[in-house]
């Protein structure tokens, strides 16, 4: 629970080319006793925790000085030697449901996020970091009729509170995932209760107590009317092979070994939303075996996670994984010392503020401190972007450059994890030599061509004996198009409505004036 042991034994071996199906516990579910642990034998194992046992007699041992994240494996790949490349593809990577068949997960705005760093809220009061200030949202994943996720929605948002532990302590902020916050009622949204009864907690969950006067404090529906939701995006927000060098993390709390929190060279809790199905993880072996941990799986995350957390949530993903020696290495991880992405249309390059942070502070632990700095991380990303494409494609620095600059996004990953990440998104396309045209309705501008202006629009439309709006005219194309077409349905309403009404708009212009120009035969 928490940190990386180059010592631990695998729990199971597996040959190159062979899947293998992880199921992931977030360490988020104590949040929710009812919705997230209740009824799941698994998940009630790992966060038992009886009267008078410590953290680290528990079932499920915490130990000191760990990181957050529950984490499974390790998954040791037989004949990975150190200086090999392993490759993961993510084949399934699906929510958790609880007994009742609903899938839940939850967001903590933690004293961690980067909003402490700002100061001061909008009224001029301070963000604080006592017991009982951080806010939680419960999400639920909602489905359309044939079971696909559609987006996340709000349940109901309180405030974390200060309380007394089964080993007698006192706890006042979201920073021990070991805790489950006692709710009185299973509580649904706009404050309606999903039973009529109180929780009935067993042995093993009922020595939590709520020491706030008034009890825990609910935001929601009062003052927070969670009028909105979020798009899913699932991922894995911790993915590593087992890095080597965790004895340098001194730390005279920790006794495991490295924090799962910040990430480095040997991948860990990168926290990129585009690390899903679909993709596929690149990494250098470090030790013997390789010694995969997955962990920390997310439901849906902004670049940043701005606030400490994403909504976290269990899950259970299918991985294959295959083994390329360093005899005979592909040509784009010929070079490789970085965790690389690689989707169907996207390479994705990771910096760190630290590229291996392990070696190079003199106290790795101190990475928390050392390691928030965007420009370090940047310019890290920067200089393997810059090499990776050289070595990969044979490029000349200046040409890199050119390349970089004109077509590679750079974006900020996360500021949260003590080790600050950026990265780099390279579209396969400009290296494609088969013709095939640019898919511009995956960009913001959905086209490279020009765009008609209103007034043209309104104009070619009465040409044509068309009096509604243009806003009316594309609205009805967008509807008689996006039911047959998956990608459509997917894209926004207005950016794409208009792209239709343009293409018809441009072709009927283009005949008019050939009309126009038509000889007159007398």
């Amino acid at each position: 629970w928490g940190y990386y042991d180059p010592e631990a034994v695998p729990k199971i071996t597996m040959d190159s080319g062979e899947t293998i199906t992880v199921e992931v516990i977030t360490h988020h579910a104590g949040h929710d006793y009812a919705k997230m642990i209740r009824g799941d034998p698994a998940i009630e194992e790992v966060f038992y925790w009886e009267s008078n046992q410590t953290l680290l007699t528990k079932n499920e041992p915490k130990l000191p000085g760990s990181g957050v994240h529950l984490v499974t494996g390790p998954i040791e790949v037989s004949g990975a030697m150190p200086g090999d490349i392993v490759q993961v593809d993510i084949l399934e990577l699906d929510p958790r449901p609880n007994p009742d068949g609903r899938t839940f997960g939850t967001n903590s705005q933690k004293f961690a996020g980067y909003q402490y760093r700002v100061g001061e809220k909008r009224d001029g009061t301070p963000y604080v970091r006592t017991g009982g200030t951080e806010a939680i949202t419960v999400f639920e994943f909602i489905e359309d009729d044939e079971g696909n996720m559609m987006y996340g929605l709000p349940v109901y948002m309180y405030r974390f509170p200060n309380l007394t532990l089964p080993d007698g302590s006192t706890h006042t902020f979201d920073s021990n995932p070991s805790v489950m916050v006692p709710h009185e009622y299973n509580v649904g949204y706009s404050g309606e209760l999903l039973e009529p009864d109180p929780i009935t907690y067993p042995s093993g969950f009922d020595d939590t107590t709520v020491i706030d006067a008034g009890g825990i404090k609910y935001l929601s529906p009062e003052e927070a009317k969670l009028n909105w939701k979020v798009p899913l995006r699932p991922h894995l927000g911790t993915l590593a092979v087992m890095p080597s060098n965790t004895a340098n993390y001194i730390d005279e709390a920790a006794t495991g070994g490295a924090s799962t929190i910040p990430p480095a060279r040997f991948g860990g809790n990168i926290d990129d939303y585009r690390i899903g199905k679909g993709g596929t993880m690149y990494y250098k072996v470090e030790v013997p075996g390789a010694n995969i941990v997955v962990g920390d799986t997310h439901a849906a995350q902004g670049d940043s996670e701005l606030a400490g957390t994403a909504m976290e949530t269990s899950m259970t993903t299918k991985l294959r994984i295959t083994l390329h020696k360093a005899s005979s290495l592909p040509k784009k991880v010929a070079t490789l010392d970085f965790p690389l992405l690689e989707t169907s249309d996207t390479f994705v390059i990771h910096g760190f503020a630290y590229a291996n942070y392990l070696d190079d502070l003199e106290d790795a632990s101190t990475i928390f401190a050392e390691g928030a700095s965007l420009d370090l991380a940047m310019e890290d990303c920067f200089i393997k972007t810059r090499d990776w494409l050289m070595d990969a494609y044979d490029m000349t620095e200046e040409e890199t450059i050119a390349l970089m600059t004109t077509s590679i996004n750079f974006g900020i990953t996360q500021v949260v994890d003590g080790n600050w990440g950026t990265h780099a998104e390279i579209p396969k396309w400009v290296f494609d030599d088969t013709g095939a045209p640019y898919d511009y309705t995956c960009t913001t501008q959905k086209t490279a061509g020009r765009r008609l202006a209103e007034p043209s629009r309104r104009s070619l439309l009465q040409q044509h004996g068309v009096e509604e709006s243009p806003e009316h005219v594309a609205s009805a194309l967008f509807g008689s198009v996006a039911k047959k077409c998956e990608i459509c349905g997917l894209m926004q309403h207005h950016h794409l409505a208009t792209k239709l009404l343009d293409a018809k708009l441009e072709f009927a212009e283009k005949r008019i004036l050939a009309e126009a120009r038509r000889p007159v035969l007398l």
